[in-house]
């Protein structure tokens, strides 16, 4: 397999890295029970675009690292609950990045955050 993109979306290789993790096309779980735990806790209020993400690519853990193009790859992990006692992080990420960030998992062994704004962009 080449990495070329599949079907317009990503490399051939990202395609290999994410269903090793699991994902394979048309996958969808429940969003619920995150939504439900970040809430309850006050902390965050999910948007269509996070939902979305999450019903497809929530739950993988991606534990391959490695030589990058610019930074060493790192493991990620896709759960929005790691982020559970971090509100306050991500407001600051928020007004950095001048949009709403919804956690959607955390990386390099929980030292990186990953969060999701409503455009899209990770």
């Amino acid at each position: 397999m080449s990495d070329e993109p599949m079907q317009g979306c990503w490399s051939g290789k990202t395609d290999r890295v994410l269903r090793l993790a699991g994902w394979y096309p048309g996958r969808s779980v429940s969003t619920k029970e995150w939504e439900s735990v970040l809430r309850e806790q006050g902390r965050f209020e999910i948007h269509a675009t996070a939902r979305r993400f999450l019903t497809e690519f929530g739950g993988l853990s991606v534990p391959f690292g490695g030589p990058g193009r610019t930074m060493a790859r790192m493991e990620f992990r896709l759960d929005p609950t790691l982020a559970a006692w971090d509100d306050e992080i991500y407001e600051v990420l928020s007004e950095e990045a001048g949009a709403y960030l919804y956690p959607i998992g955390a990386a390099d062994r929980g030292n990186s955050y990953l969060g999701i704004a409503p455009n899209g962009a990770i």
